[in-house]
């Protein structure tokens, strides 16, 4: 299967008022949302990047929104040429054993990654910005849809229940896993860890008898992703509730889950937490810092919500912080986009992907008290699921009620397995 490549080395020069391809519009789209995400991606640079003037791009194309469709409708185009040998492949297995689709999973993971990166990188952008920007969730939809319906596809030739296809976990699997995968698959532990769980995903999400060693290997790969010496790292529970500092973080939270990491500047922060810009940029001198700050601030509350629920038995799937905008999914979420291009974040991304499950593995035995064998791991899976589902849907009632839908359909398939 011929990888991206050609997108991304396409030639910049081209005569000033010929206007672009769907293919040359897309690889600079490619490349600026990999260079400055996807708030850099407007007339003006996209038009430098295509070395052409903004008015022959307007000329031919139109307004950015109209821009952005055309880039969608290039990449949809480019998605069905990438996915068609796959689709093929679906159709001569027809059924998929546990092990192979598994396998197969793995390496389209992996092909999309490393091979399509630039193509990856602009689909999560577009994921992100689509739950808060109607422009982008229209152009966006064909796009989206079209990777709904492979891994629904997928999972139906895998044997998965039709209920739990149709709320979407299974393909808010593969979007949650496709931005750590992007920014994590240098990494041996990781791939190693993102292989277990698509096996234990496939073989039925409940622990097997035979399974025993991979409580070890988890064990294994969950400090192997640990934080090196001298790295930044975002502390679990840390207290930044007194005081200034307590309200800018507050605020990095909340612009943090709403608009990901673009929102996070120090003007603005300063601006809701009521100080000097200087004052803030002395406590938190880089953006990189006003993330850790709105992390910390988001897990804090969640867990303090997790503790809440165990001790009065309320099974609520979204905290109480959450609710009032303090999302860690969407936040994790934003941090593993983002790290590809801030690099110092990477080890906060690697963490945030190796905690999956940590805090729905405690409220599991009275979520689903009839299913056994759901351990971490299990608990992991149905995590990134549901994370990666909600991150395709705008922040409300609406998203709570599909990932409690999801969630029901998750357990009842754990149950019967």
């Amino acid at each position: 299967m011929p990888p991206m490549d050609h997108l991304a080395e396409l030639p910049a020069a081209r005569k000033r008022g010929q206007p672009p391809t769907g293919e040359a519009l897309l690889a600079a789209a490619c490349r600026i949302a990999a260079a400055e995400g996807l708030a850099g991606l407007t007339l003006r640079p996209l038009a430098e990047s295509l070395a052409i003037s903004v008015t022959v791009l307007s000329n031919h194309y139109g307004a950015r929104a109209d821009v952005l469709a055309a880039i969608c409708h290039a990449a949809l185009a480019e998605e069905q040429r990438l996915f068609t040998a796959w689709r093929r492949d679906l159709v001569t297995l027809d059924v998929l054993a546990p092990a192979v689709a598994a396998d197969l999973a793995e390496i389209i993971l992996e092909e999309l990654a490393v091979r399509q990166r630039p193509l990856s990188q602009l689909f999560v952008e577009l994921v992100q910005a689509s739950t808060w920007d109607q422009t982008v969730q229209a152009a966006f939809a064909p796009w989206l849809q079209a990777r709904r319906q492979f891994w629904h596809e997928f999972g139906t030739r895998a044997g998965l229940p039709a209920a739990l296809l149709d709320s979407g976990w299974l393909a808010g699997y593969f979007i949650d896993e496709l931005a750590y995968s992007v920014l994590l698959n240098h990494a041996p532990p990781y791939r190693l860890l993102r292989r277990l769980c698509l096996r234990r995903l496939f073989s039925g999400l409940v622990k097997g008898p035979d399974e025993s060693g991979d409580t070890g290997l988890f064990s294994l790969l969950f400090d192997a992703l640990e934080y090196q010496p001298g790295e930044p790292s975002v502390i679990q529970g840390a207290d930044l509730s007194d005081g200034w500092p307590g309200r800018a973080a507050h605020a990095c939270a909340i612009q943090l889950s709403a608009r990901g990491v673009g929102g996070l500047t120090h003007r603005a922060i300063a601006a809701e937490a009521g100080v000097p810009h200087t004052t803030l940029s002395y406590r938190f001198p880089t953006q990189q810092d006003l993330v850790i700050a709105g992390l910390e601030y988001i897990i804090s509350h969640l867990l303090i919500a997790v503790d809440k629920a165990g001790l009065t038995g309320n099974h609520q799937l979204l905290s109480e912080g959450e609710q009032h905008g303090l999302d860690v999914s969407r936040a994790t979420f934003a941090v593993a986009i983002a790290a590809t291009r801030l690099t110092r974040l990477a080890p906060c991304a690697a963490d945030m992907r190796r905690r999956r499950g940590i805090n729905l593995v405690k409220l599991l035995p009275q979520l689903a008290p009839e299913t056994s064998g759901m351990d971490w791991l299990a608990a992991q899976v149905m995590s990134i699921g549901l994370i990666g589902l909600a991150n395709t849907l705008p922040p409300g009632e609406s998203a709570r009620h599909a990932v409690n839908q999801a969630f029901g359909s998750v357990i009842g398939w754990a149950q019967r397995a």
